[in-house]
């Protein structure tokens, strides 16, 4: 008979997440992205993860380090769940509550507001996962760990957190269409991964039982561990009877970011600026193309019209990528407070003028890209520089939205004569206002200080 899970109280003696133990300094670097990666992996290289591992086959990092597992103890245990319902937190947006029961998953039937007596209640009595969504909106070590992430892979990073009762198992086996790093916090978790049904699958998918045979990995996660799996690969996991319960997060990224997204995103601004050059490109497709029964008549045609795309391509034509970059920039975490601020002596908080001395902060935060001007009349043909950024983004948004409408994108538009300034403070060099690569000293002042006042310029000198 499975061990029961200790009894827990809303008065239990149990520590607090602040009161919980940390080490006297993370270990996480967080000097830099990489760094952030390459300590968030360790002992593992960077290039040995991703000339091995990355989107090819499970990797498992133990360790012992006592300060790793201290550090993963404060990524939102089990008591950081009271103070999160204190804020309001709901079912469906914030938290669901599952189990696994005859290889299929069973959600319980709960709606509207999330209280932590009720879903503790149901954790003990219903032996039900407590499954909760981006727990980065609550926690700060997972906060600061997933901003750098996504500045490292340049795409959206996400986050569950399976806390999983004594002797019980919460989802079926099944796979994802994500990379996934699962991180142990509080006690094991025993996981078996088989091969993948569908190699870097693109969507989610409860495989059924009987196409799970013998695992690839059997393996015992304790805390401090980690396990990579590439998305495609079909997982199961539950919580062994002699663990009180266990709890680890799933950080995840690259959902949607494949060549076959990012062609998608390309091919609608290719066709059309290709459309003005190549007379071909405008030609009418064969009378009743469209009821044809064999499609493949006009196979010919397509193939030498790609053929004339693909050199334009590596004619090095403008490529115009925006959509995936909006989406990127809108909804991503904004910076971990102070991070990659350089605190230069002198520094004034004033706006730069002519004589000042600027430089690009939060250049990881921040992107350029060259679109056309939209128009919800008619079509523009003008080409301009845009910046977007995610200064001003929301963390208590990242990730979920009470709505299907993505949060607009922030940023700037400039005239194509500004890239040459642009691409000269993207260096990250400090550089004269007055010697920005613009023809007049208003534009040079205008580029200056609208980057500052977005939050992206520091002005680290500046003379009257």
């Amino acid at each position: 008979m499975p061990r029961r899970a200790r009894r827990l109280d809303p008065e239990d003696d149990a520590p607090t997440p602040s009161k919980l133990p940390h080490p006297s300094k993370p270990p996480l670097d967080f000097s830099s992205p990489q760094s952030l990666f390459e300590s968030f992996i360790a002992p593992m290289t960077r290039g040995e993860f991703f000339s091995c591992y990355w989107e090819k086959k499970p990797l498992l990092i133990q360790r012992s380090d006592p300060d790793i597992k201290t550090y993963y103890q404060s990524l939102f245990p089990l008591t950081d769940l009271k103070p999160a319902c204190a804020e309001g937190i709901y079912y469906g947006r914030d938290v669901n509550l599952c189990k696994c029961k005859n290889g299929k998953k069973v959600l319980l039937p709960r709606r509207g507001k999330a209280p932590y007596l009720e879903i503790l209640k149901d954790f003990r009595s219903a032996r039900a996962t407590i499954q909760f969504h981006q727990p980065q909106r609550f926690n700060d070590n997972l906060w600061q760990i997933m901003e750098k992430l996504e500045c490292f892979f340049g795409a959206l990073v996400g986050c569950n957190v399976y806390i999983t009762p004594s002797g019980s198992q919460g989802l079926p086996p099944h796979h994802d269409d994500v990379e996934v790093f699962i991180l142990q916090v509080e006690g094991e978790k025993h996981w078996r991964l088989y091969e993948p049904i569908i190699q870097l699958a693109r969507g989610y998918d409860v495989s059924p039982a009987d196409k799970v045979t013998t695992p690839t990995h059997d393996i015992l996660l304790k805390e401090g561990d980690m396990l990579y799996f590439p998305r495609g690969t079909v997982h199961q996991a539950d919580t062994p009877a002699d663990t009180p319960h266990s709890t680890h997060v799933t950080i995840s990224t690259y959902q949607n970011t494949s060549w076959v997204d990012y062609l998608q995103d390309l091919m609608p601004a290719l066709l059309q600026d290709a459309a003005k050059e190549n007379v071909d490109l405008r030609r009418g497709v064969p009378l009743q193309q469209l009821l044809c029964l064999d499609p493949s008549r006009a196979g010919g045609t397509l193939s030498r019209l790609l053929c004339d795309i693909a050199k334009r391509i590596e004619g090095r034509c403008q490529l115009r990528s925006c959509e995936m970059l909006r989406d990127f920039m809108g909804n991503r975490l904004p910076p971990y407070p102070d991070a990659g601020k350089d605190q230069t002596n002198g520094k004034s908080d004033g706006p730069p003028n002519l004589n000042s001395t600027i430089r690009l902060q939060h250049r990881d935060y921040a992107a350029i890209t060259i679109d056309r001007v939209p128009d919800t009349q008619e079509p523009s043909e003008e080409l301009m520089i845009y910046v977007f950024h995610a200064m001003k983004n929301e963390r208590k948004t990242h990730m979920v939205s009470d709505t299907e409408e993505s949060p607009p994108v922030t940023g700037l538009r400039f005239p194509l004569s500004y890239m040459d300034a642009l691409k000269a403070l993207w260096e990250n060099n400090p550089t004269r206002v007055k010697d920005l690569p613009l023809e007049n000293d208003r534009d040079k002042e205008n580029l200056a200080i609208s980057l500052w006042a977005e939050g992206l310029l520091e002005n680290v000198l500046a003379e009257a």
